[in-house]
């Protein structure tokens, strides 16, 4: 039995991923970061029925600044599951 190597994570689908489905997580979700994707899903699925109340705005406002501060992390996140630190 060979044991193959992870495939490397792609930068550029990552940003693919963020700027389609970034409220939703995806793009976490797609770097190994399944529990804040997760949380992110949440968040903005419960926002959705809420929206017309103060509630459903901060969710939306919640996720969207998440998402905003995720596009200069991405580089730094992809980087760190392709290279992990050895001996860590």
């Amino acid at each position: 039995m060979t044991l193959r190597a992870p495939r490397r994570k792609s930068v550029g689908l990552a940003y693919m991923l963020w700027a389609l489905f970034g409220l939703f997580g995806l793009h976490r979700l797609y770097l190994g970061r399944t529990l804040s994707a997760a949380g992110m899903a949440a968040i903005t699925v419960l926002s959705v029925p809420l929206i017309w109340s103060g509630l459903g705005l901060l969710g939306f406002v919640t996720t969207g600044t998440w998402a905003l501060a995720d596009a200069l992390l991405i580089p730094s996140m992809t980087r760190e599951l392709n290279d992990p630190v050895p001996g860590a």
